[in-house]
């Protein structure tokens, strides 16, 4: 009799491991893109990728509709990762740990903005190039970089923020990003000269607009692409209430499988009282 009751457990437990399994589908392409809908931080959903059965769709046609839904690259490297079982485990950081090296997947065309202790992926834009005449040509041309809107999306109250970026070994930090302060104009757009002249014509964000920073090396570079450089920037003085720019100089930098586009990013933020 015990030995019957012990084989009719022994099978109920093999249903019900039987039942778990078939309900633990894979996660997929869809279930990325409902999180970010969701407004779920990215770091949850990042969590979220490693730990999950994967089955996502990281073909070409699959990439394109992923980029195109908004899913940034660090999540679609964490899926592409996940799908040929190389993804490494999340690491949750805090304080002053978070300050000291990324999540897991950091990617180089990404800043990463640390707030007090908190780390926040900040989003790029890709500035409209506008070019006009100075007094009426006499005082030359003027180039500037153009970015929709009066302000940022993107808020903080940190007068000294700090920045992950990660920079090819072949570039130094202070060549490659720049931060930067941008004008509001009467127009509603945010502008900076980039380039200008009368007689002959240089290009490059003019010196008043430029925001002095400060640039670490991090002693632990586990985490740092192949052919890159995590640094740690942070502000050299106070900001004062505006809006700003991390930009990335990616279109001066040749690197094999990023920058696609050749394109300057621009992280843009601001600063309220």
């Amino acid at each position: 009799m015990k030995r019957s009751l012990g084989i009719v457990i022994l099978c109920l437990l093999c249903i019900s491991q039987t039942v778990i399994a078939a309900d633990t589908k894979p996660m997929t392409n869809e279930d990325v893109i409902n999180l970010i809908q969701a407004k779920l931080p990215e770091t949850t959903i990042l969590m979220a990728i490693k730990s999950a059965k994967p089955g996502f769709d990281t073909s070409a046609d699959g990439l394109i509709k992923l980029t195109t839904a908004g899913v940034s690259q660090t999540l679609i490297q964490a899926m592409i990762e996940a799908n040929s079982g190389s993804a490494r485990p999340v690491a949750p950081t805090s304080g002053t740990e978070a300050a000291k090296a990324p999540d897991a997947g950091f990617n180089p065309e990404e800043v990463i903005l640390i707030d007090g202790g908190q780390q926040t992926p900040m989003r790029y834009l890709t500035p409209n190039i506008r070019t006009a005449m100075r007094a009426l040509g006499f005082g030359g041309v003027a180039t500037y970089a153009v970015l929709k809107g009066p302000r940022a999306a993107h808020r903080i109250k940190n007068a000294q923020p700090a920045f992950l970026v990660i920079v090819p070994n072949n570039a130094q930090p202070e060549s490659y990003v720049t931060l930067v302060n941008f004008v509001v104009r009467k127009n509603n757009f945010r502008e900076v000269l980039v380039g200008g002249g009368y007689m002959s014509y240089s290009t490059g964000v003019h010196p008043d607009r430029i925001v002095p920073t400060t640039s670490e090396k991090l002693a632990d570079q586990a985490r740092a692409p192949k052919g890159f450089t995590l640094y740690r920037l942070a502000t050299a003085k106070n900001l004062v209430p505006g809006e700003y720019a991390f930009v990335l100089y990616n279109s001066q930098v040749k690197v094999s499988g990023f920058f696609p586009t050749g394109g300057d990013s621009y992280f843009d933020f601001g600063v309220d009282n």
